[in-house]
This record gives structure tokens, C-alpha cells and sequence, in this order.
């Protein structure tokens, strides 16, 4: 019988495994922000673009292993998360839609802080904008609900083809001065971000930024969705709740992931290192094309892969102190931000584009080294992170305990 009480999920009624991954997400995540962080967020070199040797090597390694991958899984445990937090709440005889409209409203409003004030990279205002549309498929059958993520992920990659040729159209028609239109943008973000005081850097990122971010979200909310919905529908299957029942389904899943992203990764190398040789106008939609393709490949099969793992004795051991990573996954996300703004704006340590990629990725396993063993520490002592106990006070509208009795 529901007891009717409104409380979030206890710590005991977690599952470690999503924990882990949402941890390692975490992570991967970290990988690819850096190069943003550190350098103008819309105007990234690709790999190729960066002097041979152990540059270049950094790039490939980040696009390769991380690139499209991580986000993918994040958004997936996004909608896994829905329907925990669904099937939880209608046991307990609450009311779904009020309870989790103030959750979404509430990470709405933490993502457009992030964005607005903050930093051009965020996810989590999308994630909301996004969670709002989840919320009508929670009755959905399984047939339709594989319709949907078949047909988002068709749209999604329209879209990933019609803005990379867009983009390839203005190379084309620019000609030369497309590269010197490019190099003028880099300097001027890199003055900005360097030399700016934090009112200077809100007003440039305002106007040179948040247009493009807006305009993204075309592309990105299908996008998500698609995610979202492949997170509800594993939930809704089961596979979480006796995974070692699934482990047939998650090597089906790894084998059949696996060699389709190579194979669409394969592609976006050869174009992008310029051994395929394609016209300005095809090179930017194909190189979209295919990454975002390989991405919906690979993402599963990373998942399944974690989960196979995390079945061993040793991969429970070496993975287990990301859980506690994950479960603050919220507190970790946003000062990741808070750490990086701070070392490379010009109004903190001023390292805004002096950081080479190599040294990005040991400064990110630095960082999230730090994250893991103040999470493992401070889950010692408390029940949920700093944010994720604001986050659970503002949609259940009551104070939740914090410490651990």
C-alpha cells in the first residue's frame, strides 16, 4: 500500500550501476568541455588542425573516444532517471506531473543561470526545455516509443546535415576570406576571455555567444529527446532492475553498437584528416553526419560494455568510487564550471587559450580525481550533494535531511 509521504529517493534505494556510469559520463563529459572551456567555445580547431605529434594525437584521442559519446550516455540516464523517478513516485500514490514539473522548473532555472551568467556550454537549460516534452510519452507503449527515437534520430541528423551545410556554404561562398573572418573571431574571443572583467565577458558572451546557442537548439532538442527516450524505454524494460538477467541483451547490444560507430567514425577520420577528399560544400554535413551517427551507435555500446564490467569482481572494485561521483553528479557538473572559469578567464588565473589539448587532459583527470574523493568524502557524512539536496528541497517544497544517521 503507497504510504502517500513525499520524499525523494534514499541513498539505500540507489542503484550503484547507474551511479558508476553516470559518473564515467561525468568524466567524459569533463574531457570534452575542456577543450571548450579553454578555448573559443564555437570556433574549436579540428584534430587535423593542430601541429602533428603529441597535439594532434590529444585531438584525435578526445574526438575519437569522447566526442558525441558521453553526452549521449548523460541524456540517457536522464530518462532512465524520469522513470525511476515516475515508478517511485506512483508507488508512493503522489501525483507525477505536479512533482516532477517543479523538478524540471527548478533545473530550469540552475541551467539558465549556468548559461546566461556563467558559461555558454550548458546542458542543463536544454535538459529542462526537454524534460517537459519527456513527460508526454510516460504512458506511451514500447511500439511507439521505438517509433519516436527512430524518427527523432532521423530528424536530428537532418538537421546535423542541414546546419553543416550551411556552414559549408559559407565557406564556399566566402572563399579566402572565410579563414580570415575565422581567425578575427578566435582573437577577439581570446582578448575577450582574457583581458575582460566579468560584466565585459557577460556582455560579449551575450552578443557573440547566446545567439548560436539559441538558433542550436534546433538541432539539439531532437536530439535529446531521442536520448531521453531511449533511457525511458531501457527503464521500462526492465534491464535495470536485474541486470545480470540481461547480460545476453548487453552483449547483443555491444556487438551490434560496435562495429557501425567504428565504421561511421572511420568515415569522419577520413574526411576530416582529408584522405577523402570532398567538396567544401559536403565536407562540413558529412563530417556532422557521420560523428553524430557514430555516436548513436556507440553510446549503447559503451553502456553495455560498463554494465558487462561492472558484473566482475575487479571491474566492481576499479569503478566503484565513480558511483559516488555520479550521485552528485549535479554538484560536480556545475563546479566543473566554477573550477574552469576561474582558471582561464581573465578575471581569475588568466589561462584562457594557453593551455595546450595534452595538458587539458591531465588537467581534466586532475580535476575529476579531485571530484571523485571529495564525492567519496563527502557522501561520508551527507546523504546527497550540496545541490542535489537543493534540488530535492525545491521540488518536494520541504528541507530534506541532509546528514547521514
Amino acid at each position: 500500500m503507497a504510504d502517500g509521504s513525499i520524499a525523494p529517493t534514499r541513498p539505500a534505494e540507489r542503484i550503484n550501476e547507474i551511479d558508476i556510469i553516470r559518473g564515467l559520463a561525468l568524466f567524459g563529459i569533463l574531457m570534452v568541455n575542456m577543450s571548450f572551456y579553454k578555448y573559443p567555445v564555437f570556433f574549436e580547431r579540428s584534430p587535423s588542425g593542430y601541429p602533428e605529434g603529441i597535439e594532434q594525437f590529444s585531438a584525435w584521442f578526445i574526438q575519437i573516444l569522447f566526442t558525441g559519446k558521453f553526452y549521449a550516455i548523460f541524456s540517457f540516464l536522464f530518462g532512465l532517471g524520469f522513470f525511476i523517478f515516475m515508478e517511485r513516485t506512483l508507488a508512493k500514490g503522489l501525483e507525477l506531473v505536479p512533482l516532477y514539473r517543479r523538478r524540471l522548473f527548478a533545473l530550469l532555472a540552475f541551467g539558465f543561470i549556468h548559461l546566461v551568467i556563467i558559461w555558454t556550454g550548458d546542458i542543463l537549460f536544454t535538459y529542462a526545455l526537454v524534460g517537459f516534452i519527456l513527460l508526454g510519452f510516460r504512458n506511451k507503449p514500447l511500439k511507439s516509443i521505438r517509433k519516436w527515437i527512430i524518427g527523432l534520430f532521423i530528424i536530428a541528423l537532418a538537421l546535423n546535415g542541414l546546419f553543416g551545410l550551411l556552414t559549408g556554404a559559407g565557406e564556399y561562398l566566402a572563399g579566402d576570406k572565410y579563414a580570415v573572418a575565422m581567425a578575427g573571431m578566435i582573437d577577439g574571443a581570446i582578448a575577450a576571455y582574457r583581458e575582460s572583467s566579468f560584466a565585459q565577458l557577460f556582455t560579449f558572451r551575450a552578443i557573440n555567444e547566446l545567439p548560436y546557442v539559441i538558433i542550436s537548439l534546433i538541432a539539439w532538442i531532437p536530439a535529446v529527446l531521442a536520448f531521453f527516450l531511449c533511457g525511458l524505454y531501457a527503464g521500462k524494460i526492465g534491464i535495470f532492475k536485474n541486470i545480470s538477467d540481461h547480460r545476453s541483451l548487453l552483449k547483443k547490444i555491444r556487438n551490434c553498437g560496435f562495429p557501425p560507430g567504428l565504421f561511421f567514425l572511420m568515415i569522419y577520420f577520413l574526411i576530416e584528416a582529408d584522405l577523402w577528399k570532398v567538396s567544401i560544400l559536403l565536407r562540413h554535413p558529412l563530417l556532422a553526419m557521420s560523428n553524430y551517427t557514430a555516436s548513436i551507435f556507440l553510446f549503447p555500446a559503451y553502456i553495455a560494455t560498463a554494465l558487462l564490467v561492472l558484473q566482475t569482481d575487479p571491474g566492481k572494485k576499479i569503478l566503484a568510487p565513480f558511483a559516488a561521483a555520479g550521485r552528485m553528479a549535479l554538484t560536480n557538473y556545475l563546479s566543473q564550471t566554477l573550477i574552469c572559469v576561474l582558471l582561464f578567464y581573465g578575471f581569475g588565473f588568466g589561462l584562457y587559450a594557453k593551455v595546450t589539448v595534452a595538458e587539458g587532459i591531465l588537467l581534466t583527470m586532475a580535476i575529476f580525481s579531485v571530484q571523485i574523493v571529495w564525492s567519496n568524502l563527502w557522501l561520508r557524512s551527507f546523504q546527497y550533494g550540496p545541490m542535489e539536496w537543493f534540488w530535492r528541497t525545491l521540488t518536494y517544497k520541504k528541507a530534506q535531511p541532509l546528514l547521514n544517521r
